[in-house]
């Protein structure tokens, strides 16, 4: 009975623990230190459920599929994935738990539990959109899919697995592009258009460029991706476009988060200007921090608990029955005080030339980028690390959501190749 509790204690935590390590993934205040100190407590209640054996696989770990909770689902499956149960997981996860299938898929994607891929092949071929989707996630996520495999998945019926399938894919041979990426770019779908830009950008295609603009300046549901894709690769003129782009409010969140990727004077300019809007304060201050390297603390800062005139209420003060009451990423930004930032950036003005890009203060090049992926905050390295993966033509993929212990390694593979890196405006280097 005793052992029976002190194994619930490990499931109850590891649940918890797993959401904590999933919202730091995105937290501007984590950096992947933060992240690893987290997940060390993770993992010792996951390798005590490990070490429960059968009597924890039979009554909390089965059980647990079945509980309609996610980061629950999760922890138990890759619990189970970690006891050896392999076969017996995914066929749970190809079962009639449709609900469950997102959750186990989370655990078969971070294991490290020996011929998992092996035994993810033979899944694909059942005829079934939605786990075909699920499984092709899982296998690009573990680096686990030939590239011909996810070439059989760019027109597929789910567009779950169209977005894997190209965010995952090297450089697209010159037949595919001609023949499929030009319909791609024209998806109805944003999740589907957006993966088309990226993969096209990757293989050097102008076509996707210039999808990439349509799309900004179309302001619609495709904008806000195209808008960071614009951000990270254009020049001056792409730069202005986002700085119009703040005209539109409802556009004026996408496009802040956006431009403090473009590191360019003007963007800074821009989000210096829109410190006054209390409804975008946090979002401008956070863009204009990470572009000049004023961190947004002590004086320049309001203090913890206090916020300016105007700013919206949390979601759990206000009256809203329909209110998000989920914790955004954004909600942790701290508040600027906007004088002394001003006060700031009078005198750091004359370090930053309208010719250069810059990131957390630095002229931006291939090592500067390398140490914002190390050492920058989690919510912003999910974009840096799209970037990097373009500009190296898909050799150097940073997991961003996966153990710490593999986005170490990718960052130690990507080093060397980082010194060399070039950070041009990509349309001088496109076909």
């Amino acid at each position: 009975m005793v052992l029976e509790d002190v194994l619930e204690e490990h499931l109850d935590e590891a649940t918890f623990r797993w959401l904590q390590w999933e919202r730091a993934l995105e937290a501007p205040d984590f950096t992947l230190s933060d992240v690893a100190r987290q997940e060390e407590q993770l993992a010792a209640h996951l390798h005590g459920l490990v070490l429960g054996g059968a009597e924890a696989a039979e009554s909390l770990l089965w059980p647990a599929l079945d509980s309609g909770e996610a980061t629950r689902i999760t922890a138990a499956a890759y619990a189970l994935l970690g006891q050896g149960h392999v076969q017996a997981l995914l066929n749970f996860m190809a079962g009639d738990a449709l609900e469950a299938r997102a959750a186990v898929r989370r655990a078969v994607e971070l294991t490290a539990a020996p011929n998992v891929g092996e035994h993810l092949f033979p899944l694909l071929r059942r005829d079934d959109a939605s786990l075909q989707a699920q499984l092709l996630e899982a296998m690009a996520f573990r680096h686990e899919a030939p590239p011909e495999l996810l070439a059989e998945y760019f027109l597929h019926d789910e567009p779950q697995a169209r977005m894997a399938a190209l965010r995952a894919s090297p450089p697209l041979p010159e037949a595919t592009l001609r023949r499929l990426l030009p319909g791609l770019l024209e998806s109805g779908h944003p999740g589907i258009r957006a993966a088309a830009m990226e993969a096209g950008l990757t293989s050097g295609a102008r076509v996707a460029w210039e999808a990439c603009r349509q799309a900004v300046r179309a302001c619609n549901a495709h904008t806000p991706q195209a808008m960071v894709l614009l951000a990270l690769f254009g020049a001056d003129t792409d730069t202005a476009l986002l700085v119009d782009m703040l005209g539109a409010r409802d556009m004026r969140p996408h496009a802040l988060w956006a431009l403090g990727f473009s590191g360019r004077l003007g963007a800074m300019e821009a989000c210096l200007a829109l410190l006054e809007d209390p409804l975008v304060a946090r979002l401008a201050g956070e863009a204009f921090s990470a572009m000049t390297g004023l961190q947004l603390e002590g004086l320049h800062a309001l203090p913890p608990g206090e916020q300016p005139e105007g700013a919206p209420l949390s979601p759990e003060l206000q009256e809203d029955l329909d209110a998000d009451l989920v914790p955004r990423p954004e909600d942790d930004l701290p508040w600027p005080c906007i004088g002394a930032v001003r006060y700031w950036w009078k005198e750091a003005r004359p370090r930053f030339h309208a010719e250069r890009r810059y990131l957390n203060g630095q002229p931006l090049e291939g090592p500067v980028l390398l140490e914002s992926l190390t050492h920058g905050p989690m919510r912003r390295r999910h974009v840096l690390a799209r970037e990097l993966a373009i500009r190296s033509r898909g050799q150097h993929r940073i997991p961003t959501r996966a153990f710490t212990q593999r986005q170490w390694a990718a960052l130690a593979q990507a080093r060397v190749a980082c010194e060399q890196l070039r950070l041009l405006p990509l349309e001088r280097t496109l076909r």
